[in-house]
């Protein structure tokens, strides 16, 4: 896949990290983890175009709170493209925080690349 964009994988679950960094990674994606919101603002400062798998439930700074933080700087926001990934039962109640998609939990890998073309194009 040429030009693939850097996905941040944003989850408190290392489990999840993990997988998801196996699978991107062997469909031609670099990767990025962050533990919680924090941390992945952290990552997003330092420049660079990314696609956000932001889980909404974590320690220290949630989803809502990442999302607060970017819509507070239009021009960060701007650069990325966020995917809410979650499995809280009214994910489309998520709608609000504007997100350039939603990805509910559980997912199959295929319904994972759909959403990653769709954002990254």
């Amino acid at each position: 896949m040429p030009h693939a964009p850097t996905i941040l994988i944003v989850d408190d679950d290392p489990q999840i990290r993990k997988m998801l960094v196996e699978v991107l990674s062997l469909e031609g994606y670099p990767t990025e983890t962050a533990v919680n919101g924090r941390e992945a603002l952290d990552l997003l400062a330092r420049g660079g175009t990314r696609v956000v798998l932001l889980d909404l439930l974590m320690p220290v700074l949630d989803g809502r709170g990442v999302m607060s933080e970017l819509q507070a700087n239009p021009a960060e926001r701007a650069r990325h493209k966020v995917i809410l990934v979650s499995a809280i039962t009214n994910l489309e109640g998520a709608r609000d925080l504007e997100p350039d998609s939603i990805l509910p939990k559980p997912f199959t890998v295929e319904q994972l690349l759909n959403v990653l073309e769709t954002a990254s194009s």
